[in-house]
């Protein structure tokens, strides 16, 4: 680890400061600040930011070889596995909790402003989120944040902290639209799923076998969606 350390990981923890803050305080921003085009502007340059930062910090920084993380370990069977259980878990949830919890048409009025209740727009926003956003928080939470949590509690302990890291955004997200036990419930189950994708990059040290499991959850969530903004 100390011979890593000197020609690889370097100061981790600046890293994870230059990091970890950023979607948070983005949705602050997007939410208290601003929520037309400023907070659009925003979100996007928080999105670059925590893409190019480690990419940057990775290969300029650390001096580290470029890799496309393949999946040479397999896991794609456990990873479409575990994203099948997870999406019945939450449509199971939504059909125990969330239809009751839930005002839809409450829901349709607070979404209407940023189009989301128009198809074409949801379409493209749920393209976007799948096949962009989620490979982008694999990389952050589950490869740049993880190795460097790993390095100073290692594996298990970084399962803990990437996953913490991964929900701390989506909470504050979540207590702009709904109840506090909703909130509450949603928390747990964001940071569950950050901490099982965690553990799969643990295992298979690629981030395709969590993105798989990733992107089937996000099915199961925008099929959900649209049933609620949509139907």
């Amino acid at each position: 680890m100390q011979e890593e350390v000197k020609g690889g990981l370097r100061k981790p923890w600046l890293a994870l400061l230059l990091i970890i803050p950023i979607p948070t305080l983005s949705v602050l921003f997007s939410l208290e600040v601003a929520q037309g085009l400023a907070g659009g502007i925003v979100f996007v340059l928080s999105k670059v930011w925590i893409l190019a930062l480690p990419l940057w910090w990775y290969l300029r920084f650390e001096k580290r070889p470029r890799s496309w993380s393949q999946p040479t370990n397999g896991g794609w069977a456990m990873g479409a596995g575990m994203g099948l259980g997870m999406s019945a878990v939450i449509v199971l949830a939504w059909f125990l909790v969330g239809a009751e919890q839930i005002d839809r048409q409450g829901m349709r009025d607070l979404f209407e402003p940023s189009g989301l209740t128009n198809p074409w727009i949801f379409g493209a926003m749920m393209i976007y989120w799948i096949a962009g956003n989620s490979v982008l928080e694999e990389i952050v939470f589950r490869w740049f944040i993880f190795e460097r949590c790993e390095h100073y509690v290692g594996g298990n302990g970084a399962i803990a902290l990437a996953a913490a890291a991964f929900t701390l955004h989506h909470t504050i997200a979540m207590s702009y639209y709904f109840e506090p036990a909703l909130v509450l419930l949603g928390t747990l189950g964001v940071f569950s799923a950050g901490a099982m994708w965690s553990w799969l990059y643990l295992r298979y040290r690629s981030i395709w076998i969590p993105y798989l499991s990733h992107a089937i959850v996000d099915v199961a969530i925008f099929g959900l969606g649209a049933y609620i903004l949509l139907a």
